[in-house]
């Protein structure tokens, strides 16, 4: 028997702050340079592959892609990409279109399930309005130190109410924040209302385990009511 679902747990960037977009940026910016002359032609391919990565903490996604295509990053260069895409997300970001109004008419208990560090997250919410919606359930995977695909931020933010897993639904927008809420038996819907390209993200939530996709806030109040019905 399905457990009846009584909790909501939200991933930040992409979901509650449409800041994926300004990440994206950012970082195909600071990353292009870095390009050895043999793959000049390469930021198309490299722009997707950090597209296709964003909701992975930043230093891992960097990882990934310094590989790739052979950028040569060191701890410096680590340390002022981090930087610069704080800063732009935190001086920039603005909430999704329609969050503050469908969670306000929500009445479940909220939280917040991210792979950012607690100061961000604190001051992207602070700065959107959204920050008294969760009622200090804030939790970060990077300040875990095992972020998402790992379940532990899930799992983290169901303790913190003092409830199962499996009374938990999450709102997540990236394959690494499905792949995560799965691994820790919550079920997940996938949002990709502010992703680069809508279709193709919807597939793949789908096929990394969200029950089903929505592009639109004002959706969400009657997706979740169905779900909890």
């Amino acid at each position: 028997m399905t457990a009846h679902i009584s909790h909501l747990i939200c991933d930040c960037d992409g979901v509650l702050l449409d800041s994926e977009s300004i990440a994206l940026t950012v970082l195909h910016r600071e990353l292009t340079p870095y390009l050895p002359p043999s793959m000049l032609q390469a930021g198309p391919a490299l722009h997707s592959a950090i597209a296709e990565r964003l909701g992975m903490m930043t230093n891992l996604l960097l990882d990934e892609v310094d590989i790739a295509f052979k950028l040569g990053l060191g701890p410096a260069d680590y340390d002022a990409i981090n930087l610069a895409v704080g800063r732009a997300c935190s001086e920039e970001v603005n909430a999704v279109p329609g969050v503050r109004e469908a969670l306000a008419a929500i009445a479940l208990p909220k939280a917040v399930a991210s792979n950012s560090s607690l100061d961000r997250i604190h001051a992207g919410l602070r700065r959107c309005d959204l920050l008294g919606l969760f009622d200090g359930h804030i939790h970060s995977g990077h300040d875990l130190g095992s972020p998402k695909p790992a379940p532990d931020v899930y799992l983290a933010a169901a303790a913190g109410f003092g409830v199962a897993p499996q009374q938990c639904i999450a709102i997540d927008d990236s394959i690494t924040g499905v792949r995560s809420a799965v691994a820790a038996g919550i079920r997940v819907i996938g949002f990709t209302g502010v992703a680069h390209d809508r279709k193709q993200a919807g597939a793949r939530l789908l096929a990394a385990g969200a029950e089903r996709i929505f592009d639109d806030m004002q959706q969400l109040t009657e997706l979740l009511g169905k779900q909890t019905a």
